[in-house]
Protein backbone atom coordinates (compact mmCIF):
# COMPACT_ATOMS: atom_id res chain seq x y z
CA UNK A 1 0.00 0.00 0.00
CA UNK A 2 2.97 2.42 0.69
CA UNK A 3 3.82 2.04 -2.74
CA UNK A 4 0.68 2.94 -4.60
CA UNK A 5 0.78 5.81 -1.85
CA UNK A 6 3.57 6.94 -2.92
CA UNK A 7 2.39 7.18 -6.68
CA UNK A 8 -0.59 8.77 -6.05
CA UNK A 9 1.56 11.39 -3.86
CA UNK A 10 4.33 11.96 -6.96
CA UNK A 11 1.26 12.27 -9.57
CA UNK A 12 -0.31 14.94 -7.41
CA UNK A 13 3.45 16.84 -6.95
CA UNK A 14 3.57 15.83 -10.86
CA UNK A 15 0.29 17.44 -11.61
CA UNK A 16 0.77 20.93 -9.18
CA UNK A 17 3.78 21.34 -11.36
CA UNK A 18 2.77 20.65 -14.54
CA UNK A 19 -0.51 22.70 -14.06
CA UNK A 20 -1.78 19.54 -15.97
CA UNK A 21 -4.35 16.69 -13.96
CA UNK A 22 -4.50 14.38 -16.54
CA UNK A 23 -4.07 10.63 -15.33
CA UNK A 24 -1.17 8.52 -16.75
CA UNK A 25 -2.48 6.62 -19.60
CA UNK A 26 0.48 4.65 -20.85
CA UNK A 27 -0.54 1.23 -20.72
CA UNK A 28 -3.09 1.77 -23.46
CA UNK A 29 -2.26 1.03 -26.87
CA UNK A 30 -1.21 4.06 -29.54
CA UNK A 31 -3.24 6.97 -30.29
CA UNK A 32 -5.17 5.49 -33.43
CA UNK A 33 -6.93 2.84 -31.27
CA UNK A 34 -7.85 5.39 -28.29
CA UNK A 35 -9.61 7.15 -30.99
CA UNK A 36 -11.65 4.71 -32.52
CA UNK A 37 -12.60 3.20 -29.40
CA UNK A 38 -13.61 6.20 -28.27
CA UNK A 39 -15.76 6.95 -31.56
CA UNK A 40 -16.73 3.34 -31.69
CA UNK A 41 -18.41 3.82 -28.16
CA UNK A 42 -19.65 7.41 -28.70
CA UNK A 43 -21.77 5.74 -31.95
CA UNK A 44 -22.78 2.72 -29.78
CA UNK A 45 -24.44 4.94 -27.10
CA UNK A 46 -26.21 7.01 -29.75
CA UNK A 47 -26.93 3.66 -31.29
CA UNK A 48 -28.47 2.50 -28.18
CA UNK A 49 -30.10 5.32 -27.38
CA UNK A 50 -32.43 5.51 -30.57
CA UNK A 51 -33.35 2.63 -30.01
CA UNK A 52 -34.78 3.29 -26.59
CA UNK A 53 -36.21 6.10 -27.73
CA UNK A 54 -38.08 4.03 -30.63
CA UNK A 55 -38.83 0.99 -28.61
CA UNK A 56 -40.28 3.92 -25.84
CA UNK A 57 -42.24 5.42 -28.82
CA UNK A 58 -43.66 2.67 -30.05
CA UNK A 59 -43.05 2.79 -33.84
CA UNK A 60 -40.80 -0.20 -34.09
CA UNK A 61 -43.46 -2.73 -32.88
CA UNK A 62 -46.32 -0.65 -35.07
CA UNK A 63 -43.63 -1.00 -38.25
CA UNK A 64 -43.57 -4.86 -37.41
CA UNK A 65 -47.02 -5.69 -36.74
CA UNK A 66 -48.63 -3.24 -40.47
CA UNK A 67 -46.83 -5.76 -42.52
CA UNK A 68 -46.82 -9.57 -42.63
CA UNK A 69 -43.81 -9.59 -45.09
CA UNK A 70 -40.86 -7.21 -45.25
CA UNK A 71 -40.79 -7.15 -48.48
CA UNK A 72 -44.03 -5.80 -49.30
CA UNK A 73 -43.19 -2.74 -49.27
CA UNK A 74 -40.49 -3.02 -51.68
CA UNK A 75 -42.57 -5.01 -54.05
CA UNK A 76 -45.16 -2.44 -54.82
CA UNK A 77 -42.72 0.07 -55.46
CA UNK A 78 -40.73 -2.21 -57.65
CA UNK A 79 -44.03 -2.67 -59.59
CA UNK A 80 -44.84 0.94 -59.70
CA UNK A 81 -41.52 1.20 -61.23
CA UNK A 82 -41.70 -1.23 -63.84
CA UNK A 83 -44.68 0.36 -64.61
CA UNK A 84 -42.99 3.79 -65.51
CA UNK A 85 -40.87 2.27 -67.87
CA UNK A 86 -42.43 1.85 -71.13
CA UNK A 87 -40.65 -0.01 -74.20
CA UNK A 88 -38.40 2.43 -76.09
CA UNK A 89 -39.94 3.99 -79.09
CA UNK A 90 -38.89 3.27 -82.47
CA UNK A 91 -37.56 6.34 -84.12
CA UNK A 92 -38.64 6.95 -88.01
CA UNK A 93 -36.05 5.99 -90.03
Amino acid sequence: MESISNWFQDWSDACIYAKECTPDLSFLPGEPFTALASIAAVCFFIWWRNEKALSASGLVTSVAAESSSPYADLSAALDHARALVSAPEKKAA
